[in-house]
């Protein structure tokens, strides 16, 4: 399975172009997959030179349309699960709450969808009797 990477828009210079070799150099990635990219997935190169040249231009909203893909952002009540790769809901009656030396709070429960443990960590300014996972509605709080 191919690494799903986010690639950091700050290494890329302003009005600057870059060669393939670059590109794969900045981000630690191969030739091939910048090439895949040009051919394949989009990326602009800039037309009428014998090498394969992109402009920071083109590569910047082309690597933020690639982050954004790689993000799944959770909606209230879920938690991320590492093995479906998408928000779930954790079962209610699986969650404890833990409250950490820095006064956020660590969530921890089963995924309805493969009883895979799921974590989150709640800001403990965010931690009210309104938050979906306050013990008064699911799970009991440890000390620490």
């Amino acid at each position: 399975m191919a690494r799903k990477l986010i690639y950091n828009l700050r290494l890329i210079r302003e009005n600057y172009t870059y060669a393939v070799y670059e590109i794969a150099k900045l981000y630690g990635i191969s030739p091939d997959t910048v090439f895949r990219w040009i051919s394949r997935e989009g990326l602009k190169r800039i037309p009428g030179t014998k090498k394969y040249f992109v402009h920071s231009s083109d590569l910047r909203p082309f690597l933020e349309q690639k982050n954004a893909r790689n993000k799944h952002p959770c909606a209230e009540g879920q938690i991320y699960c590492c093995k479906c790769h998408k928000p779930q809901k954790p079962v209610p009656a699986s969650l404890k709450a833990k409250r950490m030396p820095n006064k956020t709070i660590r969530v921890s429960g089963r995924c309805e969808a493969c009883n895979t443990r799921v974590n989150t960590f709640v800001s403990g300014k965010k931690w009210s009797e309104c938050h979906p996972f306050h013990p008064d509605r699911n799970a009991p709080i440890e000390p620490p």
